[in-house]
């Protein structure tokens, strides 16, 4: 079986690299074990100037170089030029933790589903945890789920069949931050995922995190995606959200206590916040 991993890359610095021997890792795990998997990477990158290319072709990775081009439309070419039985994102600042694909590819034999989705571990620029956010529970309903306004069921953690991701339409494009909270939306809306308990990649909160930077860009999305995919009435969109960002933080105290933190050091300007509202 072929699992693909897609990472876009515009400039990815130092952390690029740690991306790259994360899945070179739990490639050669897979093979020490003699599972019958083969994780093929590839490299989506949007104009970088600091030798991401030249460090990603000499890992003797696929790089697909589109420069200027929107992310998600990237993301999309890029997942239709994989190989794989599943496809997956994984951020060049982000990494794939042992054990993450061999779990992702157990949940979709077992299940037969057409995607599936792992916890994420939320991470520091320096690696250290932030706390564990697990996956989304079997019970949330898509017109549930829009409501957050941010994807619980995290990019780096979802993995879907080509023909379900073409099915979808892929990445709704005219989205620049939310595109994977629609993403997961319209899956939920279709049919069930795959649900594996553990996390199975690392998100990195560095505080220049597209989502934080276009922070006003995100809320205004995720309104839109509230509206469209939501409940029709304001009142139980605005009561469905307050409800399940409750639970969030009540299923996840140590990503909960990381966030309270991180935001008393941003009021005493100490630091940038980097955790959604």
């Amino acid at each position: 079986m072929i699992v693909s991993i897609v990472t876009p890359v515009l400039n990815g610095g130092t952390v690029f690299a740690l991306c790259i021997e994360s899945v070179i890792r739990e490639r050669e795990a897979c093979r020490a074990r003699g599972l019958d998997i083969e994780i093929e990477h590839l490299v989506a990158d949007g104009g970088s100037t600091d030798g991401s290319i030249a460090l990603a072709q000499s890992y003797g990775l696929f790089v697909l170089q589109e420069q200027g081009t929107d992310l998600h439309d990237r993301l999309n070419r890029s997942y239709l030029n994989a190989r794989g039985d599943l496809i997956g994102l994984l951020g060049a600042d982000d990494i794939l933790l042992p054990g993450g694909i061999e779990a992702i590819v157990a949940a979709y034999h077992r299940s037969g589903r057409r995607w599936v989705v792992g916890g994420l571990l939320w991470i520091d620029p320096e690696g250290c945890s932030l706390g564990t956010l697990k996956a989304p529970p079997h019970w949330i309903k898509a017109e549930v789920y829009a409501c957050l306004g941010w994807n619980l069921g995290g990019a780096m953690a979802t993995y879907f069949t080509p023909a379900f991701f073409k099915e979808l339409g892929g990445f709704d494009t005219r989205f620049q931050v939310a595109a994977d909270c629609d993403l997961f939306t319209r899956a939920l809306a279709r049919e069930p995922f795959a649900r594996v308990d553990v996390p199975v990649a690392g998100s990195r909160r560095s505080g220049k995190n597209f989502s934080v930077v276009k922070k006003e860009r995100r809320i205004e999305e995720g309104r839109l995606i509230a509206e469209t995919l939501g409940p029709k009435s304001r009142a139980k969109r605005i009561v469905t959200r307050l409800l399940l960002k409750a639970w969030v933080h009540a299923a996840h105290p140590a990503w909960l206590a990381h966030k309270l933190h991180d935001r008393a050091r941003f009021r005493l300007g100490l630091k940038r916040v980097s955790f959604f509202d």
